[in-house]
């Protein structure tokens, strides 16, 4: 089985599209299997199992042989399953605060009591200018930013998803951060 799966990847890592889609039927029951023992919506289940077996194929070069192919693909699934959490739990938070008149009451009282009507045009024009400021960041840099401070998507995902090493995904980060303070200071914003 060892031997059979180190063919099709090396067959695979060659071009050959036919030996992936092997691997892809072998273990498509195993992956699915170990999503559906977390999730119960088929559709989410198919759209993880696509996702598990795209970050496959994209990564296949970074597998070492050091354990089962089989492990190392649910390792993947399960990397994507996390993601999908985190990405439904923020999504879910902000539907929640932007959908509940009780929130949005409470954030506008935090504001209210003891600030001038000056002082809360002045907050919102400076949450303004910080948007823009993320909006004009080059791409890259705000993709890079949305998906490790918002999304909370460890280095290794972001660097699947981007499909850039390691050190690129740090460098972009470093440097939106150094970007956005030196905007933030031409702006007069203090670093929160």
């Amino acid at each position: 089985m060892k031997t059979q799966d180190q063919n099709l990847i090396r067959a695979s890592l060659s071009g050959d599209s036919r030996a992936f889609e092997k691997l892809y039927h072998k273990y498509q029951n195993q992956i699915y299997g170990t999503l559906a023992q977390r999730i119960s919506d088929r559709d989410t289940i198919d759209d993880l199992m696509q996702d598990t077996f795209f970050r496959a194929y994209r990564s296949l070069h970074t597998f070492r042989g050091q354990a089962a192919f089989s492990t190392w693909l649910t390792q993947i699934a399960l990397n994507v399953y996390r993601s999908h959490l985190r990405s439904q739990q923020v999504r879910q938070n902000w539907v929640y605060q932007t959908e509940d008149p009780e929130i949005v009451r409470n954030v506008i009282r935090d504001i209210i009591p003891g600030t001038l009507p000056d002082q809360i045009v002045e907050k919102r024009e400076r949450i303004q200018l910080v948007h823009k400021s993320i909006q004009n960041l080059p791409e890259r840099y705000r993709k890079a930013m949305w998906l490790r401070y918002v999304m909370d998507w460890s280095y290794e995902e972001i660097t699947q998803a981007l499909r850039v090493p390691l050190g690129t995904v740090k460098t972009w980060l470093c440097r939106a951060r150094r970007q956005l303070k030196s905007e933030f200071r031409k702006l007069g914003l203090q670093p929160g």
